[in-house]
């Protein structure tokens, strides 16, 4: 598990997105035909315009039709008034997706009264801020339900809904309530002065003696800021900056941001920073520890996640890593990492989103899903409920399955069970626990092949219990509350669903809780985790990887490390010769995914064959104690794509628990230094760069690693093609600075996508 640790430590060397893009509202004049143009308040990359309607002083103005296009594609219709090319007054927008939006137009933007009228029949009519659904209006759903209330970007936020079936409830703040409880302050700021404002713990308005927050902001106009707003802890230290379009003097969750924020401890340090667009968080977000390491990095599309999410501990190891698309997360599981080393799959289950693979309504009683992700099973005496999940696990690898339940009435003729390897009810695993026994049985082809029987243990508790069920090589581990009650022979499992099954043998209904269904599947191979990976946000031509490597043979044959082009779909190799960066595509030939090495080759007609390679290869040992250096392309997208040099000395011939295949080296080495040479002083290559030792969990020092150049001899005598490696060159004369010289147009940055 350790070697896990390593390659992760030089291969998360991406960051996630590039703050240069624009993730808020971005305006920009637009040529709409005839030499005319109009403000486009949404404007992005690729947007035309086609005018119908009176052009003044080169802007459009009067009533007309303004047709927007999206990299030619239609994308929407505005019909209504404009004034020196601005919409301004009544207007009507239809867009490619059917919806309509009719009202009022200030500066550009839809705000006021209006209507929204969609293809599925819903539609709104009330209070817009820029365009979004935001304040007091009424949503007539096409089912006949009706939401009457407060909404916060197009959502319902404080309101009554009557619905289809005649019944009525109540949110408030997006939480349901017997009952609406909101009270007005009567606060009416001075307009055109900075005002100071106070707030309590949970940001609701009060007096200066009960606060823990105060907001310095200046209103030009009724709930309407004008500049940033300032919040400050009680104090006096600056506690966040953001831009409101809109303030509701008594609910902070009904305020209307945009542009960047950033929040800060009471230290100075930075807490957390991102963008706002048309009050959704939009772009890259970053929170921070108190000592300003970075904690979590992720990424909104408008406000769902989207794109990699990765925490980190706070010694700058990753923590955390998951992928998110539209907001759901990629493959139901994420990737996380301990800070001994080992790394996992969680799987977490989402009882509310998977709904339909849950919920059950019958003779034998009901499943239902709770708003809090939870389940509650009711089961009628003599009967039996369960609901489950494919959880899409390995049956043969390394994991853990987890659920916590609560029996809301102690009953020992209840019997909670969780199904793992579930096939059909013929062919499953069952670990159950009644009153202070459990018991585990398999059913293979509709006959029991394994059983404890009823065993008592004192870790059950008497209503709230975890279940595990813990797969580790040989074994398989049932735990109950975190302590091990049996250890048996490893079960091979047919299927892959997770079930919760309750069976009721009382005269009584039972009633059964759970939450948190967990899988965690342990990594044994690091290229499973790729994917997975971080890498920068953007279009096509964006490289998501990078490493160094080395010319072997003049013909364009390359040696470099296997993770550094692990799953690349396109390879592009980058070196100076004669002065000139030359950059060519090239293809994998062969690979030791085992010794972490492969051999590259440039396919490109126009590459020329190098001078013939000046650096000698040696399969000899070096002795610990020998000086030896290296030459790449470390962290480039920060430090440049120029070679770097380090150096230092051989620590050890072996690596970690007595690992033959490399040295231990005292060379510094960084992300992005995986598959460049370790040269020995008389310029010999004994080895390739790989991977370095986790400093802040083994509280270590320039321990890093080289794969032994023996090994590289091996890869290359398994290549198909003749490749004869130098060992003539007569280099070892001359001075450390004229020899890096010589080799600097042989060393080779790697970029992949």
């Amino acid at each position: 598990m350790k070697r896990i640790l390593l390659i992760a430590v030089l291969f998360i060397a991406a960051t996630l997105s590039a703050l240069g893009q624009t993730y808020t509202l971005c305006e920009k004049w637009v040529d709409c035909g005839n030499s005319g143009q109009l403000l486009d308040p949404y404007y992005s990359e690729g947007v035309t315009f086609k005018w119908n309607g009176n052009l003044k002083n080169g802007k459009a103005d009067g009533f007309g039709i303004a047709v927007k296009y999206k990299n030619g594609e239609y994308e929407s219709t505005y019909e209504g008034e404009y004034k020196n090319g601005i919409r301004e007054g009544k207007g009507k927008f239809t867009h490619a997706d059917g919806s309509v939006k009719t009202g009022t137009f200030v500066n550009g933007q839809l705000m006021g009264r209006g209507v929204a009228e969609y293809e599925d029949g819903h539609r709104y009519e009330g209070e817009f801020i820029n365009y979004r659904m935001h304040g007091k209006g009424k949503i007539e759903y096409a089912n006949g339900a009706l939401f009457d209330g407060y909404l916060v970007s197009d959502e319902p936020y404080t309101g009554k809904f009557a619905n289809y079936d005649g019944t009525i409830f109540f949110i408030q703040c997006g939480e349901v309530v017997d009952k609406i409880t909101e009270t007005k302050s009567n606060y009416s700021p001075k307009i055109g002065t900075r005002v100071r404002e106070y707030f309590d713990e949970e940001w609701h308005r009060c007096d200066a003696k009960n606060a823990s927050y105060y907001r310095l902001i200046t209103y030009e106009a009724p709930h309407k800021p004008t500049g940033k707003a300032k919040d400050y802890y009680i104090s006096g230290e600056l506690q966040g900056e953001e831009t409101f379009v809109y303030v509701d003097y008594d609910d902070e969750g009904k305020n209307f941001q945009e542009g960047e924020v950033v929040w800060y401890y009471k230290n100075g340090q930075k807490s957390k920073e991102g963008y706002i667009f048309n009050n959704k968080p939009n772009g890259p977000y970053t929170e921070y520890y108190e000592n300003g390491a970075v904690y979590s990095e992720y990424f909104y599309d408008m406000g769902v996640l989207d794109g990699a999410y990765i925490s980190y501990y706070k010694s700058g190891e990753p923590e955390r890593i998951a992928r998110y698309d539209g907001g759901a997360l990629k493959n139901n599981k994420y990737l996380l990492f301990s800070e001994d080393g080992d790394c996992c799959f969680v799987y977490n289950e989402n009882f509310r989103k998977n709904s339909d693979s849950w919920e059950y309504a019958g003779a034998n009683g009901s499943l239902r899903i709770n708003n809090d992700n939870t389940i509650s099973l009711e089961v009628t005496p003599n009967r039996t409920v369960s609901g489950g999940i494919y959880t899409d696990f390995a049956p043969d690898g390394n994991n853990v399955i987890e659920i916590s339940t609560r029996q809301r009435k102690n009953d020992k003729n209840v019997a909670i069970g969780i199904l793992v390897g579930f096939k059909d009810w013929d062919n499953y695993c069952g670990f159950y626990i009644s009153g202070k026994q459990y018991a585990f049985q398999q059913v293979k082809n509709g006959k029991t092949v394994t059983s404890t029987g009823w065993e008592y243990s004192e870790a059950i508790e008497p209503n709230v219990n975890t279940l595990r069920v813990i797969n580790a090589d040989n074994r398989t581990v049932l735990n109950i509350n975190g302590e091990d009650v049996a250890d048996m022979r490893r079960i091979r499992y047919d299927g892959g669903f997770c079930v919760l099954s309750v069976i009721n043998n009382g005269y009584d209904m039972a009633y059964v809780d759970a939450a948190e269904l967990n899988l965690y599947e342990f990594v044994k191979d690091e290229s499973a985790i790729r994917e997975y990976i971080p890498s920068r946000r953007g279009g096509s031509n964006d490289w998501v990887g990078s490493g160094s490597g080395f010319f072997i043979d003049e013909r364009g044959y390359i040696a470099t490390n296997y993770h550094v082009i692990d799953g690349a779909t396109t390879i592009e190799v980058a070196f100076i010769r004669n002065g000139e960066a030359e950059k060519y595509p090239a293809s994998v030939v062969l690979s030791d995914k085992q010794n972490d090495l492969s051999i590259i080759k440039i396919e490109n007609p126009d590459f020329r064959p190098m001078p013939a390679i000046p650096y000698n290869f040696t399969t000899n040992i070096k002795d610990t104690g020998s000086e030896v250096f290296t030459l790449g392309y470390p962290i480039a997208d920060v430090m440049g794509e120029e070679v770097k040099f380090t150096d230092g000395k051989i620590s050890s011939k072996t690596g970690i628990q007595g690992d033959v295949t490399v040295y231990q080296i005292s060379v510094p080495i960084q992300p992005g230094n995986s598959g460049g040479p370790l040269f020995d002083i008389r310029g010999n290559l004994v080895g390739i760069t790989s991977s370095g030792l986790n400093r802040d969990y083994f509280k270590s020092e320039n321990v890093n690693y080289a794969i032994k150049s023996s090994y590289l001899q091996s890869l290359i005598d398994a290549m198909p093609q003749n490749v004869t490696l130098q060992t003539q060159s007569d280099i070892a004369a001359l001075p450390l600075t004229e020899m890096i010289k010589r080799f600097q147009p042989y060393m080779v940055y790697i970029k992949i996508k």
